[in-house]
């Protein structure tokens, strides 16, 4: 055998050593990624199986600007919910926590806080146009209640 013989050779074996080198690597990083998607899956299921939320009162008031509704639900799962990441329907129109339809929310009176804890009461009062005749309450996980006023 001559060196161009041995030469291309080891040619050959370093372009497949650098090819399956760089198959492992794309190959090992797609398994990571599919492996913490799969436990981002398995987290979000334990969370979303965990939370419970219950409408326990809705009322509407007239007030100075107009009528008033007034929504208290209890968060009966054991899932710390965010008061800005949960919204509500009224008659299917979309409104969340956060947006400037909402004058009051309030976590068993305190105002200040996003965090809404197993156990806690959420109170929400929104200006309404007319008496709605359903309200849906829609955590973060995607549990919901509904009530008819």
């Amino acid at each position: 055998m001559g060196f161009s013989v041995s030469g291309s050779a080891v040619v050959l074996f370093l372009g497949v050593f650098i090819s399956f080198g760089m198959a492992y690597t794309a190959a090992n990083n797609g398994f990571e990624q599919v492996h913490d998607a799969l436990n981002d899956e398995t987290d979000a299921d334990l969370a979303r199986q965990n939370t419970g939320v219950s409408i326990a009162d809705v009322s509407v008031a007239n007030e100075g600007d107009g009528p008033v509704l007034t929504v208290t639900a209890n968060n009966t799962g054991t899932t710390a919910l965010s008061v800005n990441d949960t919204d509500i329907l009224i008659d299917g129109q979309y409104s969340n926590f956060t947006g400037e339809s909402m004058t009051t929310s309030a976590v068993d009176g305190n105002d200040r806080t996003d965090l809404w804890l197993p156990g806690e009461t959420l109170r929400v009062e929104v200006p309404v146009a007319s008496e709605p005749s359903q309200v849906k309450v829609v955590t973060e996980t995607g549990v919901a209640d509904s009530e008819v006023v």
